[in-house]
């Protein structure tokens, strides 16, 4: 979903399991994949995008792994007896925390588990997360079935659709569960996956999609003036 829809192969990055597999693409070289065990190493990266100014235009997190009815999820089991310790767990208030202020121009954050409902209501109306918006494969007690909600999203059209719109399909379509959303703070978040604008008539053309959405693009000169600025001058306001 995310290569079909300009997003560079080196910027999308896996974290799953203990790392040990990567992920094969007919054609390719095989992915590389980070391990989710790493907590520590997970958590820093997603700072870093979020903490890195004009780094990320629009900064897709999706999630899907076994959760609690709280919202925490749990990473792998590192040594493989049973049971949780705090650096295999990922609790909603350290995730809520590294997205905090985010610097990306928006967040968008897919999540496919059960009681993911609980991670959207977490960011509803929150004032330090007015950039991102959650959709949820169901409510704070569904559990979630199979790759419905993914397969959804995978298949949608991001061209031209919000991912609000693609998340309104999705939740007339799904048979098991409820999909829902919530934003930090409503109307900040109307965009495409990719970061383009929607509803755009006429619609855009490959070429301008290419030349202004898809991929890295140019920072305006001007962000990089003001940048160096700010640096020599660290205390103006």
């Amino acid at each position: 979903m995310l290569r079909k829809n300009g997003f560079k192969k080196s910027h999308i990055k896996t974290f799953f399991a203990n790392g040990a597999t990567g992920i094969n693409v007919p054609g390719e070289l095989a992915h590389h994949v980070h391990p989710a065990a790493m907590k520590l190493a997970l958590r820093y990266h997603i700072q870093t995008m979020c903490r890195s100014p004009h780094c990320v235009n629009s900064l897709v997190l999706y999630m899907n792994s076994p959760a609690k009815s709280d919202g925490t999820m749990y990473l792998w089991d590192i040594n493989s007896d049973g049971l949780a310790v705090d650096a295999e767990k990922y609790y909603l208030k350290e995730f809520k925390e590294d997205i905090s202020n985010c610097q990306a121009e928006y967040v968008h954050v897919i999540v496919d588990q059960s009681f993911s409902g609980n991670i959207a209501d977490a960011f509803k109306n929150s004032n330090d997360h007015r950039n991102v918006v959650v959709f949820a494969s169901g409510k704070d007690h569904e559990y979630a079935f199979d790759d419905e909600f993914t397969s959804h999203w995978a298949k949608a059209n991001h061209t031209t659709e919000c991912t609000w719109q693609v998340q309104k399909q999705i939740k007339n379509k799904a048979s098991k569960s409820t999909p829902e959303s919530h934003e930090g703070q409503r109307g900040e978040v109307r965009t495409t996956i990719f970061g383009a604008p929607c509803h755009v008539i006429p619609p855009f053309s490959n070429r301008e999609l290419r030349h202004d959405y898809l991929g890295c693009q140019s920072l305006p000169t001007a962000l990089w003036i003001k940048k160096l600025f700010a640096d020599k001058n660290p205390w103006r306001y």
